[in-house]
């Protein structure tokens, strides 16, 4: 975001006709309209990027031009035919094509017509003196000696706005906005506060509407219409009917006033900008269309933050006498745009801040200063937040992988809201914001600990602060939702995930969750829906293809889960559990080669995750590759020594290539660390047979029996076991610890 400077007036409307000093006692005529009758035609220009390097370009004075132009030719704007306008931006603005385009305006324009000119672009001053009141710089303009050419003296331009309104009696509208900062030759000696002051002057009996008051800086920026002055934005939605106040069809001078006063100073808060409006309250500015308003979108929607450049700012600036500070305030803009913003603090822009913010002769930019850095240190969890509302594949796996990014997000969003302050319209979003990444820092570490649940429920709690703060947070809600889901409330996850649909419809993320929830709870008909609604949204939303194919696998629709499966990987080829989940269809089904093969894609994409490796040991041990089996199950054991998963492999692999030794001692080590675990007697028992140690066998049998092995069918069912169920002592045991069939 780049910025305007303007100490004085910015936009002027002038009225020649129609404006007469009140008489005390008279009663003034209401609602004069601006136009009525006659034609309207303007010459409307906007320049933001110069032809002299040495002039400061600016950003979006183009563009404010341009959406001027679009207002004029709109509905609510009165239909102005194309034909009647002269849009003139950058280079086609020369100084020669002005000249010319008013010319024709003042040739065609007769008796109550209407005649606009707009410019947007610098102003400026070689010498402060009473003959030398300024000039409008055009495309072509010097750095300097601005009489050589490239420019328009002001001093021309009231010859020809005077020209209009008394001797063809048009109804003559002029808007400037030509007091933006900026490297100019008159910068030494407030060219531009002096280009204001004439333009005051000289217009000092016409209705004026200004974008600030004497010495304040007038805002450009991003968050305004995507790229547009904030005085702008605001001035177009109250003229096609926002300010509209008594709601009569007219909006009017003192209802514009009202309108921007409201809305201006605190979009830009804390830095100052306070507009301002000289004339006749009652003259009418503008008719308001119906239909037009009712579609209009409320700016206010839009209120966001973001950095307002300052190349402007530093042309003022770059004449302080302490070079101490000047170097400072320097550095702290360098740190801004290489976003070293906190840490390491020394050169941090916080750090620079703190020593400039008090700082006399920076006094006046001290609030913009403020606001760009709190700007930059909620910027890219701003970012984050708008890539996740998208679903955008990359900022999803960010999150996966707990990208280091959002350890820094709550405190970087905690120091934005202390810099704005309790007042600011977005002090309440700031601190929402906070706590929603402070939840989802805490719900990711969980994930990484098995879905711990005391980390959950912290999770929950900030979330729930979130949602008091912003109750139309839909991310909040959604985070609610995976929050209840690691902790298996599959019901409690179905609310929220709703509750993030609801706010937020067209969000695929909420919709494939909720497919997720279902089919936890065995819900086909709601998953199948809820998934294939993800899909509709957004087709390329490989996450929704997982959660549907997961669905239909679940639901033995095993035709229709390795359709998505496959559509997933081909979507994208880096979401992991696709291949983890479509190949352990293929593992069940006896395709190993192929199982393995999918297995090996989910490994290079995540190599130290634990199942993954397991699922590659299992795969291999079907195969009876005992080399690549032991590989990945040691890697387990590397991976996680002390878990019950590497003592498992081991275990396994032991028995299925007969260790039968190193089984045992795998065995009895696992049974001291969990020594209820009756799969492991029984694999005693097992391993035993094999030894033909029948009597040991059956003390193991009788231990897994004992602490809840309930499979006897495995046992009866198992050739080894042959020479076992033949001896009495089995006999006793199954009588033992299972009832009979017989009634």
């Amino acid at each position: 975001m780049k910025l305007k400077l303007i100490f004085n007036i910015t936009v002027l409307f002038l009225m020649s006709i129609g404006l007469q000093a009140q008489i005390k006692g008279t009663t003034p005529v209401a609602n004069q309209e601006i136009n009525s009758t006659g034609v309207t035609r303007a010459v409307i220009i906007g320049i933001s990027n110069y032809q002299n390097p040495k002039i400061t370009d600016l950003e979006f004075a183009d563009r404010d031009a341009r959406e001027f132009s679009k207002y004029l030719t709109s509905k609510a704007g009165g239909s102005v035919d194309t034909s009647n306008i002269m849009l003139l931006t950058n280079e086609k603005a020369t100084a020669g094509q002005f000249v010319s385009a008013l010319y024709w305006l003042m040739e065609e324009s007769k008796k109550d017509d209407q005649a606009i000119i707009y410019f947007s672009g610098h102003g400026d001053v070689e010498n402060n003196t009473m003959n030398q009141p300024g000039f409008l710089l055009c495309w072509d303009a010097p750095s300097k000696v601005y009489m050589g050419g490239g420019t328009f003296g002001l001093i021309y331009l009231q010859e020809i706005i005077s020209t209009l309104s008394t001797q063809t009696q048009a109804k003559v509208l002029v808007i400037t906005d030509a007091c933006r900062a900026g490297k100019l030759a008159g910068s030494s000696i407030n060219g531009t506060q002096a280009t204001a002051s004439n333009l005051a002057k000289q217009y000092a009996s016409e209705v004026k509407i200004m974008s600030c008051q004497a010495n304040e800086f007038s805002l450009e920026g991003k968050n305004w219409g995507n790229g547009r002055g904030v005085f702008s934005y605001y001035f177009l939605a109250g003229l096609q009917g926002l300010a509209d106040r008594n709601q009569d069809g007219f909006v009017n001078l003192q209802e514009i006033e009202r309108y921007l006063d409201d809305k201006v100073p605190d979009a830009v808060a804390p830095h100052s900008q306070i507009p301002m409006t000289v004339g006749n309250k009652t003259i009418v500015i503008s008719k308001v269309d119906p239909d037009v308003l009712k579609s209009l979108k409320d700016p206010d929607l839009e209120k966001q933050m973001s950095v307002t450049g300052n190349k402007g700012m530093e042309s003022s600036i770059l004449g302080l006498s302490d070079s101490i500070i000047l170097r400072k305030y320097q550095l702290f803009n360098k740190a801004l745009s290489e976003n070293h913003l906190l840490y390491p603090e020394e050169g941090a822009a916080y750090t620079l801040y703190n020593q400039l913010k008090d700082v006399a002769d920076l006094k006046k930019f001290e609030g913009l200063m403020r606001r760009n850095l709190a700007a930059a240190l909620q910027d890219e969890a701003q970012q984050a937040i708008n890539d996740y509302l998208r679903a955008d594949p990359a900022e999803m796996k960010k999150r996966w992988s707990f990208d280091s990014r959002y350890a820094k997000f709550p405190e970087y969003l905690e120091k934005a809201a202390v810099l704005m302050g309790e007042k600011h319209f977005f002090y309440g979003e700031l601190k929402a914001r906070e706590h929603y990444f402070k939840g989802v820092n805490l719900r990711l570490k969980a994930e990484q600990t098995n879905n711990d649940s005391v980390l959950l429920k912290s999770a929950l709690a900030e979330q729930n602060i979130c949602v008091q703060l912003q109750p139309k947070a839909a991310y909040a809600f959604n985070e609610i939702g995976w929050c209840y889901y690691g902790l298996e409330k599959y019901n409690e996850s179905l609310n929220y995930y709703k509750k993030a649909v609801q706010l937020c419809p067209q969000w695929a993320l909420p919709w494939s969750n909720l497919c997720a929830s279902y089919r936890q709870l065995n819900d086909f008909q709601q998953s199948e829906f809820c998934g294939k609604k993800a899909l509709e949204i957004d087709s390329l939303f490989a996450l929704a293809m997982l959660s549907l194919a997961d669905s239909y696998r679940d639901f033995k629709n095993l035709p229709s889960a390795k359709k998505y499966y496959q559509l997933a990987i081909q979507t994208d080829p880096e979401l992991d559990f696709s291949y983890m989940n479509y190949g352990l269809i293929l593992f069940e089904e006896g395709q190993y080669e192929e199982a393995n093969e999918l297995f090996k894609q989910f490994n290079k994409l995540k190599p130290n995750q634990i199942d993954g490796l397991i699922n590659l040991g299992q795969v291999n041990l079907r195969m009876n590759r005992e080399k690549e089996a032991l590989e990945y199950f040691q890697k387990v054991t590397s991976l996680a020594p002390e878990s019950d998963d590497a003592f498992q492999c081991m275990i396994e692999f032991y028995f299925h290539f007969k260790y039968w030794e190193k089984a045992t001692t795998m065995l009895e080590i696992y049974l001291k660390k969990v020594p209820n675990d009756s799969f492991a007697y029984y694999l005693l028992a097992a391993v035993s047979v094999h030894q033909n140690q029948t009597e040991k066998c059956l003390i193991y049998l009788e231990s897994a029996f004992n602490t809840g092995f309930k499979d006897i069918d495995l046992i009866t069912n198992d050739h080894a076991f042959k020479s076992v169920i033949g001896q009495p002592e089995f006999q006793t045991l199954k009588s033992k610890y299972f009832k009979s069939d017989r009634k």
